[in-house]
């Protein structure tokens, strides 16, 4: 028996993984991606992204994250390549940092496997200039995801189950009359049994009545360097690493080849001074050319954390996060209609959970009601 026939807007992370996951689970599946499958016009540019169970978000998130560890690995061995590489994280702060502290905290209440250690021990083991005073949580079960192959994989997945993609498709609206609709750009209007709005950045002008003023989409810059030759063993040997501190919250990758050969870091969260007066951006107007002043803040960390790093910035890219308040995400269905549900608001922090997360979603499409773990990112926690 068919199952119902469900348009998914937003090919990118979220989308493709729902696409998947509903796919898998017998329904009829159109996405519609207004840009290529793979694009650097949202949320997933950059080559990679981390996975992490050290989660000073929540321990909440621990295990969504470790739900889709394993649907990631289990999506490579059937791609037969690598999508999730293993190896390890290291976070250093100061004791008074909450959010490290949260980290930790995050750790212990998890079970997550995790070693402390001074200042001192950080420095001998990795090429970072660790503060004394500072400590470190090195967490094995850390690594990061290479962004490409995996959204080939949920495409390849999704199509192989009997979804359908098309891209350079723009959606004008999303119709909830007598039968959902979805209008086009070119005027095409397309009928559906079922909507899944994961339009990412694009979600706010796509429906406003969603969240009113509660969405804000910022405009991040991801860097790599081109670190001096003798320094590239030992970069390339680190684990993805994030710091708290000053600075605010900075990670970066182990040296290499994954899109740019380098170096990458990013700052994810400036500091309390610089992130209080960050206005929203329009993701249709948003400034993707690259300026000294995005890479000075970057240049500053490595110059008094990770020296190793220090180098000509040799490339660089724009990604924009859409942020909640509580930059917890928001998953749930459009107000007083369950044929039409939206996945969004990651706030920097979803790549990793895809696959888990699109299993839930088309779980709540295809019965109508949130699964349990869906119930913490209901749209009205977001009210207040």
């Amino acid at each position: 028996m068919r199952g119902p026939k469900v348009i998914v807007v937003g090919g990118g992370t979220m989308g493709s993984a729902t696409a998947w996951a509903l796919a898998a689970r017998g329904a009829e599946v159109t996405v519609l991606e207004r840009f290529s499958h793979v694009h650097e016009y949202g949320s997933h540019s950059g080559y990679t992204r981390i996975i992490r169970e050290s989660y000073h978000e929540g321990a909440g998130y621990v295990p969504l994250v470790r739900r889709a560890d394993a649907l990631w690995r289990a999506l490579g061995e059937k791609a037969g390549e690598t999508l999730l590489v293993r190896t390890g994280m290291v976070e250093f702060g100061p004791e008074d940092d909450p959010d490290y502290q949260g980290a930790i905290a995050a750790c212990v209440s998890a079970g997550v496997e995790h070693e402390l250690m001074d200042a001192a021990a950080a420095r001998r083991r990795f090429p970072i200039a660790v503060p004394a005073g500072w400590t470190a949580c090195f967490t094995p079960s850390g690594g990061y995801l290479r962004v490409g192959p995996c959204l080939e994989a949920l495409k390849r997945e999704a199509m192989s189950l009997g979804a359908a993609w098309r891209t350079g498709a723009r959606v004008r609206e999303v119709a909830l009359g007598e039968r959902p609709r979805v209008l086009l750009d070119d005027g095409a209007l397309l009928p559906a049994d079922q909507v899944v709005v994961t339009a990412g950045a694009y979600l706010p002008g796509l429906l406003p009545g969603f969240m009113p003023g509660k969405l804000k989409v910022l405009r991040r810059v991801l860097a790599w360097t081109r670190p001096d030759p003798a320094e590239i063993d030992r970069l390339a040997a680190m684990p993805v690493w994030a710091s708290f501190g000053p600075a605010g919250f900075v990670y970066g990758f182990p040296y290499g080849h994954e899109g740019v050969t380098g170096f990458k870091l990013a700052c994810h969260v400036p500091p309390p001074e610089v992130g209080a007066a960050e206005a929203g951006v329009d993701p249709e107007r948003v400034d993707r050319a690259i300026h000294p002043a995005d890479l000075a803040p970057l240049a500053a960390f490595l110059a008094e954390y990770l020296p190793a790093g220090r180098g000509e910035f040799v490339h660089a890219t724009v990604c924009l996060y859409t942020c909640t308040p509580s930059t917890d995400f928001v998953i749930d269905h459009v107000p007083g209609d369950r044929r039409a549900w939206v996945a969004g608001g990651f706030s920097g922090h979803g790549f990793k959970f895809a696959p888990a997360i699109g299993e839930l979603v088309a779980d709540a499409v295809l019965t109508g009601a949130a699964p349990e773990a869906l119930r913490a990112f209901a749209r009205a926690r977001h009210a207040g």
